[in-house]
């Protein structure tokens, strides 16, 4: 029975100390309680009482209103020698901010810890993606240096090949010139296609800031033997590219890259089980000309709506961890969009996808040579590599031009003019032109092997060069020759062998 209580019981319990005088303090205790509360005084009666007094208790408590709340209870007992009864005293805290700010806490903790898992969880996908570019840095680089190196050592076995045809060999001996003329070329191609990969799609060179324009048909013939082998063995991957087709205003590299990242997709959206896979490339000029669609189609898997509405995203993939990025259709939109273009996706689940570079075409190449001036007959090659030299000269001598000796400083009465980009070549192409200008002759061709520095980059272009870039590339230097020579009206005259 409650004997006497503090002032401080009206705020915590609502009663006031007279109201609670001579009550059961079970009139405090909820009633699920109260049963509790009768067990633990009979304990207390057979137990070590001191012991059962010696620790504080936290339970719920009820107030004069109904409501309950979350206290702590220290008991302590006083005999007194006037009283036969013992009386207890108890000291009570309403502890409900307390319990309010654990739980506050043990959420913080809670979400502090889903935080540091997602971290961490975000940090080991960056370690991989690092330790995957690391790979890919790696493979970059050998590429690049594979690339350069087949292109040294294919070089002068072409130039020979060229001599010996012009030289004259016996019948018995052609089949056999042809059949390593057949496989020097396969080795150029794969060596041009890692020569495009290599080059860097976000870098502003030289090439794509004069707008690059690339020819389809010989552009797959180039790089087509190594795309093929991204697809993976059950795969057949058919190429359907018109001759007739217009140029596209995108450089060969950044085309090259983005067909390579949307031929992996379609390569691995077949399952390895499905008979007759297929990719096919197909090109086709819209009807007004000004683009030209290069659709790549899978027999695969395609995507769900909901995957599709995605495709596009940065680092979204529906590949396991470790087998994809979610960059690559990113990055060869991005390459569409920045050359004028766009990147577009059709997907029916079960059936297949096709993914289509919409791509802006261009008029003719601004190194042909108007078809209205009288034929140019002699030709002058300045170069300081010996082979690239020997290489030229041979694709100008099966074109009917005539060679002379120039100086780089010096190209003479020539017509064309094959040279590199030096600062005294480009004070003579300066003069050269001036003066042909002058006699009211024809303004001569330059094909110019390599890129220009960006200082004299705006110079040569007023020249209107054309530019071979890599100048070892030889299918590139045969183009360029030809572009010039092919603006010529009147026959050819063959020199005699």
């Amino acid at each position: 029975m409650i004997q006497s209580a503090s002032e401080s019981v009206e705020h915590l319990f609502g009663w006031t100390p007279t109201e609670l005088f001579g009550r059961d303090i079970k009139v405090l205790i909820p009633q699920a309680r109260r049963s509790a509360l009768d067990q633990y005084l009979n304990r207390y009666r057979r137990a070590d009482k001191d012991k059962a007094l010696a620790r504080s208790r936290r339970f719920d408590a009820l107030r004069k209103d109904g409501s309950v709340f979350p206290i702590e209870l220290s008991m302590s007992r006083a005999d007194l020698p006037i009283n036969a009864v013992p009386f207890f005293i108890g000291i009570i805290r309403d502890v409900s901010r307390q319990i309010d700010i654990g739980e506050q806490l043990t959420g913080e903790r809670a979400r502090l810890q889903h935080l540091v898992t997602e971290q961490t969880r975000a940090l080991a996908t960056a370690n991989l993606r690092l330790h995957l570019a690391d790979r890919l840095a790696s493979l970059g680089t050998l590429a690049a240096g594979l690339g350069h190196d087949m292109s040294n050592v294919l070089l002068p076995v072409r130039a020979r090949l060229d001599a010996l045809e012009h030289a004259g060999i016996p019948a018995a001996a052609v089949a056999h010139v042809t059949a390593v003329r057949q496989s020097i070329g396969y080795l150029q191609h794969l060596s041009d296609g890692l020569h495009y990969l290599t080059l860097d799609p976000d870098a502003k060179t030289d090439v794509e800031s004069n707008r690059a324009t690339t020819h389809l048909k010989p552009w797959w013939e180039q790089v087509g033997p190594l795309l093929r082998r991204a697809v993976p063995r059950h795969v057949n991957l058919l190429a359907m590219l018109g001759v007739h087709l217009p140029a596209v205003q995108i450089a060969p590299h950044l085309l090259t890259q983005a067909v390579l990242n949307l031929i992996v997709n379609a390569g691995e959206a077949i399952p390895k089980g499905r008979r007759a896979g297929r990719v096919l490339i197909l090109a086709k000029t819209s009807s007004d000309g000004r683009t030209v669609k290069l659709d790549i189609t899978d027999n695969g898997i395609g995507m769900a709506s909901a995957v599709q509405r995605r495709a596009m995203d940065m680092f979204f993939t529906t590949k396991s961890r470790g087998m994809g990025t979610g960059l690559g259709l990113p990055l060869a939109r991005k390459v569409a969009v920045q050359s004028g273009g766009d990147l577009e996706i059709r997907s029916v689940a079960g059936k297949g996808t096709t993914a289509s570079l919409i791509l802006p075409t261009v008029g003719k190449s601004a190194g042909r040579v108007d078809g209205s001036q009288k034929q140019p007959r002699i030709a002058a090659v300045s170069l300081r590599d010996h082979r690239t030299t020997a290489l030229v000269s041979q694709i100008l001598i099966a074109g009917g031009v005539e060679l002379k000796a120039a100086r780089t400083d010096r190209p003479g009465t020539s017509d064309l003019w094959v040279t590199e980009p030096t600062s005294a070549s480009l004070v003579a192409a300066g003069r050269w032109r001036k003066r042909r200008a002058g006699n009211n002759g024809a303004p001569p061709a330059i094909v110019l092997l390599g890129e220009p520095s960006k200082r004299s980059r705006r110079a040569w272009t007023g020249l209107g060069v054309i530019v071979v870039a890599p100048p070892s590339d030889v299918a590139a230097i045969r183009h360029a020759i030809g572009e010039v020579i092919g603006g010529w009206t009147t026959p050819l005259r063959k020199k005699a062998s």
